[in-house]
């Protein structure tokens, strides 16, 4: 009789584990794994990561706060290629070798100035503008401050005073130079209308007289010439147009002080009114200067 043939071991018997038998001492059936069924290892998914709030955003950058300027002097604030920007005006007082200069004093001890007075100091501001005119700046509302302030600097650099007026010398600066601008840029628009853009001053530069221009064609800034014109032409109740006066930008103030620096005889009202308004033949130059010349002589 042949040898009984050895069965093929289960699935528990070659990895041992899981084995369970029956009350019978048998095997169940469960413990058994057909020839046919390749072993696998189950997978399963890993579990999900557990969710995290996101990061908070980080927080906004503060913005850049401008230098303040509080503790800044005021002669600093002004461009750094503009002239003497590293100097006050106190700074340019306290050099040395400034005794050959001019000297403002209000209380006009001989050889000294003052505005008003003459109009050296008056044709000194008209030169200093001019010499640093870097923008198309019709008027002196529409001029910026640091051309301003460095309009004021290059005039310290031309006259000397003490340091103790210098406010008031900043003052009467720029009441002067406000005037002194007008008149300026009424002479160039005059220049531009009468010769065209061949009219621009040497002192000039193109892209400012390209401003001006530009300016002087608003329709805002000719409806102001016509109205300003307008007043020019208009009659008193007796048909004589507004007075005019000989002496140009110089002030009257002025010329009452020179006639007394050469006679020390200061002039009256009634002379002053004259010298200025008429020619030095005595001839009035309108008739309402003439008018008012002779009321004011009768009530005498």
């Amino acid at each position: 009789m042949a040898p009984r043939k050895k069965p093929p071991p289960t699935y528990s018997e070659m990895f041992g584990d899981g084995v369970r038998t029956s009350s019978s001492g048998g095997q169940t059936s469960s413990d058994t794994i057909p020839d046919s069924q390749t072993s696998q290892r189950v997978w399963s998914p890993p579990p999900p990561a557990p969710q995290m709030p996101p990061p908070p955003p980080p927080p906004p950058a503060a913005p850049q706060q401008p230098v303040p300027e509080a503790g800044v002097h005021l002669d600093f604030r002004v461009p750094p290629h503009a002239p003497y920007a590293r100097y006050t005006v106190e700074d340019l007082l306290a050099q040395p070798g400034r005794e050959g200069l001019d000297v403002l004093d209000p209380d006009r001890p001989p050889g000294t100035y003052w505005f008003g007075a003459n109009n050296r100091v008056s044709r000194s501001v008209s030169q200093t503008m001019k010499g640093y005119f870097d923008g198309a700046y019709p008027n002196w509302g529409l001029t910026p401050d640091h051309d301003k302030t460095t309009w004021f600097t290059q005039f310290a650099k031309r006259w000397h005073w003490s340091l103790g007026i210098t406010e008031r010398v900043k003052k009467e600066f720029q009441a002067k130079a406000k005037t002194r601008l007008t008149n300026t840029v009424s002479d160039w628009k005059d220049k531009w209308e009468i010769y065209g853009y061949d009219g621009k001053p040497t002192e000039v530069a193109k892209d400012v007289w390209d401003g001006l221009i530009a300016f002087w064609k608003q329709p805002s800034s000719i409806r102001k010439a016509n109205s300003c014109s307008a007043s020019r032409r208009t009659k008193d109740k007796d048909g004589n147009l507004p007075m005019v006066h000989r002496t140009g930008q110089k002030p009257h103030a002025g010329i009452r002080l020179e006639v007394f620096e050469k006679t020390r005889v200061l002039p009256s009202l009634s002379d002053l009114f004259k010298m200025t308004h008429a020619t030095p033949e005595g001839i009035f130059v309108d008739p309402a200067s003439e008018k008012l010349f002779n009321s004011v002589a009768c009530s005498d």
